[in-house]
Formats: C-alpha cells, sequence, structure tokens
C-alpha cells in the first residue's frame, strides 16, 4: 500500500472520514504499531531490518553512541582506521583485559589490524579497542537493525514497503495489511464506548506472526550442513 491508500482502507473499515479520523491520529497509531510490527520482525532473524550507518572516527575517541533509530542487535562492526581499509573488528569482553582502560595499555595490546582490533557494547555505545585512532570521516560503520522510517505524510504515493534511502528501510508489503488492522482496532478501542471488533480483528496476534512467519527463509539458496553419525562400530557412538 501507498500511505493514501492505507488512509483510505483504515477509514473504510472504520466508516470514518478526515474529519472523524484525521490524518495526525492514523500517522500516531501507525508509529505504534510499526515500531511494534519490527520488534517482530526480528524474530525471524533474517536480517531484513539491519543496514549498515556510518560515523566518523575521532581522534583518541573510544566510545561511539549507537545510532538513535536502533532496535536492538548488531550484526557486524567495521572500521577505516587508516582512512583507506575497512577492516572487521571482532567483538570483546572488556571485563577480560587485565589492566586499566587507559590509552597506553590500549595501544600496547591491540592494533589497527584486522584479528587485533576489537569493540565491547557499553552503556548503549561501542567501546573500541584498537591501536591509535586518527579523525577518519564515516570511518567507523555499524551493521544494525534499525527502526523503518516513519511515515510522515499520508498523500504520499509511494508503496511503503520501499526503502526511502539507502539508511532507512519500509515496511514489508507482506505487514501492510495486518499493519493497518492494528491502526483499526486502537481506533475502535480508544472511543468513549468502544465498538466490538470483527472475528477477523480478533485473529490479529495470530495473522501478524503469521505473515511476520511467511518473510522467514528468503534466502533459498542457503546452505544447510546435516552431519550423520559415525555407525562403523554398529551405531556404538549414537
Amino acid at each position: 500500500m501507498t500511505p493514501a491508500e492505507f488512509a483510505i482502507h483504515v477509514r473504510y473499515k472504520t466508516r470514518t472520514n478526515s474529519t472523524t479520523f484525521p490524518d495526525t491520529d492514523i500517522l500516531a497509531l501507525m508509529k505504534i504499531r510499526q515500531d511494534e510490527i519490527a520488534r517482530d520482525i526480528l524474530a525471524v532473524d533474517e536480517k531484513i531490518l539491519l543496514i549498515p550507518q556510518t560515523t566518523s572516527l575521532v581522534t583518541n575517541q573510544r566510545l561511539y553512541a549507537f545510532p538513535s533509530d536502533i532496535i536492538s542487535r548488531i550484526g557486524r562492526v567495521e572500521a577505516m582506521f587508516d582512512g583507506t581499509n575497512w577492516i572487521k573488528l571482532f567483538s570483546y569482553d572488556m571485563r577480560s583485559f587485565p589492566y586499566s582502560l587507559d590509552e597506553t595499555h590500549i595501544v600496547s595490546y591491540f592494533s589497527n589490524d584486522e584479528g587485533y582490533a576489537k569493540y565491547d557494547i557499553y552503556r548503549k555505545s561501542l567501546y573500541i579497542f584498537s591501536g591509535t585512532i586518527i579523525s577518519v570521516t564515516n570511518g567507523l560503520k555499524v551493521y544494525t537493525n534499525t527502526y523503518p522510517a516513519v511515515i510522515a505524510s499520508l498523500a504520499g504515493t509511494t508503496d511503503m514497503s520501499v526503502d526511502p534511502s539507502t539508511t532507512t528501510h519500509g515496511i514489508p508489503r507482506e505487514l501492510h495489511e495486518i499493519w493497518a488492522r492494528g491502526v483499526i482496532i486502537d481506533f475502535k478501542e480508544s472511543r468513549e464506548n468502544p465498538i466490538p471488533l470483527t472475528e477477523r480483528e480478533t485473529k490479529y496476534e495470530y495473522d501478524k506472526n503469521k505473515a511476520i512467519y511467511s518473510l522467514k527463509h528468503t534466502d533459498q539458496d542457503r546452505v544447510v550442513l546435516a552431519t550423520v553419525p559415525d555407525l562403523g562400530n554398529n551405531g556404538g557412538d549414537l
């Protein structure tokens, strides 16, 4: 659906119009349900909401705040310490570092080479263990699950499944109807005299989970390797 089609559908199902169910109210309810759906999408773990976000490295700065639109889960961290070459940073538990977390000790035990540069998660931020850090524009890249872009207007004519940019997500088309159904439910329940839900609306949670599960296994080329027990000793290892 486009935002315009979404509004038409919601108003048709609630028997309202732009006066009795104004755009501002629809947009507010859309955002709440959109955030709920985004959190549930993580359950299928298909990297649907995973997107690279970059920030600049700052000289001698080791702590970098997460993006404000992060949901949870970091898929990968990369850095470009020399201003040219990207390397992967590996996860590290700072509690295992036997010395004080001062610059002298850190640069003595870590470097800017792949395999020797690490990161830890600390207070909703990344703490980098590496060699000396210099300023590099957009030199830190974090692949993280992020909330989809908020719909700002119901006049839009672009399908809401389309990513608005290379750093923001749309909502998969498979979830548009259930998204609208959530908004309809919220409207009905918000009335001074709540409007009874239809049978289909009472199945919201079941149908939402079913729709989200339909996104699973999007990569049909993925290889799964199974192991077979050694029956050389007549199954003695089973």
